[in-house]
């Protein structure tokens, strides 16, 4: 005999059940949308509890919250912050929620991983992300690789020249405002906004540099201006200003 599947039902479509009983009775309700009439009654009970779930929800399934207040006030706290655009993750949500434990009095409380899951699955939050095209290696990769120890050997030789003289030296841009791809919200949004600075495309050059011979030299952080600024920069690094933002030959000099 062919097992027959249990059909499932959304919390929408029981409360449509629910109201037409309510308007005419439960026999005329079920043949209506096509249901059993003992669905129809337990449904009636559940009214207050199917308002109360996601209308695209089948069933309430899982653990129940044992701290509801709590999670109010920490849903509360997470839609406020992304109203205001600031970027919310899993770690800041539950020292949170640990902080406003304790001065509820709430000791057993942990604010463990698995919480954070469900609390985020009772109240509609997701992790969304920003997506990005990652950079393609060139095809002729290793071939330039090769070409460019070739080089490096045959000068050597040629030169006699020290691994300390032989460096390998790259500058990259690194933004004033570095903002988090990734913050939690609610679900179904169609855009996620995510307040900045207002920096995050301006930036200035940092420069790291690496000797054959195993080397290390001290970092140098470059801005883009005429004039060095007038502040005290942390020991270790050399500050240097260029009008375009990146490295010239004064400043391979330094």
């Amino acid at each position: 005999m062919e097992k027959r599947s249990a059909k499932k039902y959304t919390a929408k479509l029981k409360l449509q059940v629910v109201a037409e009983a309510e308007q005419s009775n439960n026999v005329k309700a079920a043949k209506l949308f096509g249901v059993g009439e003992s669905c129809v009654r337990n449904w009636r009970k559940q009214k207050e509890k199917l308002k109360e779930t996601p209308s695209y929800k089948c069933a309430n399934r899982g653990s129940k919250c044992h701290w509801p207040q709590l999670e109010d006030k920490v849903s509360k706290w997470v839609s406020e912050n992304r109203e205001n655009g600031y970027i919310i993750t899993r770690s800041k949500i539950r020292l949170y929620a640990l902080r406003e434990a304790r001065n509820m009095g709430i000791h057993e409380f942990t604010a463990s991983p698995g919480w954070c899951t469900r609390f985020m699955k009772r109240h509609d939050f997701v992790l969304r992300r920003k997506t990005k095209i990652a950079q393609k290696l060139p095809k002729e990769l290793e071939e330039k690789v090769t070409s460019f120890q070739t080089f490096v050997i045959k000068h050597r030789k040629a030169n006699s020249y020290q691994l300390s003289y032989i460096g390998n030296m790259d500058e990259t841009p690194v933004n004033f405002d570095m903002p988090s791809n990734s913050t939690v919200n609610k679900v179904g949004e169609k855009s996620t906004f995510i307040k900045t600075t207002g920096h995050e495309k301006t930036h200035f050059t940092v420069v790291l540099t690496c000797m054959a011979d195993g080397t290390k030299l001290p970092p140098m952080v470059i801005f883009k201006r005429k004039l060095m600024p007038k502040v005290k920069f942390p020991n270790g690094i050399v500050v240097y200003v260029h009008e375009k933002g990146w490295m010239n030959d004064n400043g391979c000099m330094i």
